[in-house]
């Protein structure tokens, strides 16, 4: 059973359940989302290079610098959310990534936004979209409620090591992490597949079935089988 914040970040996202593997994330999110996500592929992506395509694109907002090269990037405002990854990446890499900033969108941009809908009404949504300042209640509510204004840039902010800074981004990180694993390979199906396996043949398998980066897959062995041994516990407890 997965975390209740995860389903409801899976059904936020409008993506049905993969029917395949590994999944064709590309063509699944370009149709659930396709009003809302433009999916940006780039040679050799870079904050430069991620910059340029905003220009060209008349969408004025600065990136921050960084001297390294990055997988992805999630540009969002509005609404509507730009996706980038690198074309020099192996296929892997490239679905992992596009589900990492789906997974930010959804995260840090679709569902802030509903949850203001909701909360304060539509005339908050101007605050949000940095149309006209907030009241002095409205920034209260802002403050307490960490919501974001104007356009968002997520570029994984790292040192140039890609050593995150922060455990604000580090907790970030995980959960766009979790649901993007949660997408291309559901941990329902994950697990079973896993335990057919030994500790250390496990992340390999994980990879070729669900087309995951093996980096990426020896994450999501350990994610599965702590989550595992946290629920068994709970069992326990509860029986006591």
């Amino acid at each position: 059973m997965t975390e209740p914040w995860l389903r409801e970040a899976v059904a936020a996202s409008g993506l049905p359940p993969p029917t395949s593997f590994p999944r064709n994330l590309a063509r699944d999110a370009g149709r659930a989302l396709s009003q809302v996500v433009t999916m940006v592929v780039l040679k050799g992506l870079t904050s430069a290079s991620v910059a340029s395509w905003l220009t060209r694109m008349r969408i004025d907002h600065s990136v921050p610098a960084t001297p390294r090269r990055f997988r992805g990037c999630m540009v969002a405002n509005k609404g509507h959310g730009m996706l980038f990854r690198d074309s020099n990446d192996s296929e892997d890499d490239q679905r992992f990534t596009l589900a990492h900033e789906v997974s930010h969108f959804v995260l840090d941009h679709m569902m802030p936004r509903a949850c203001v809908l909701k909360k304060y009404g539509a005339s908050f949504m101007a605050v949000l979209d940095a149309m006209r300042p907030p009241t002095l209640a409205e920034q209260l509510a802002l403050a307490l409620d960490q919501l974001p204004i104007g356009i968002q840039v997520k570029l994984m902010d790292r040192d140039a090591e890609g050593v995150i800074q922060s455990g604000s981004v580090a907790h970030a990180e995980w959960r766009a992490d979790r649901l993007a694993f949660e997408l291309l390979a559901p941990a329902d199906v994950a697990y079973p597949f896993l335990k057919e396996s030994d500790l250390e043949r496990g992340p390999a398998r994980l990879a070729a079935r669900f087309g995951l980066p093996l980096s990426q897959a020896r994450t999501y062995a350990r994610m599965l089988t702590r989550r595992e041994r946290l629920q068994a516990g709970s069992v326990v407890e509860f029986h006591r």
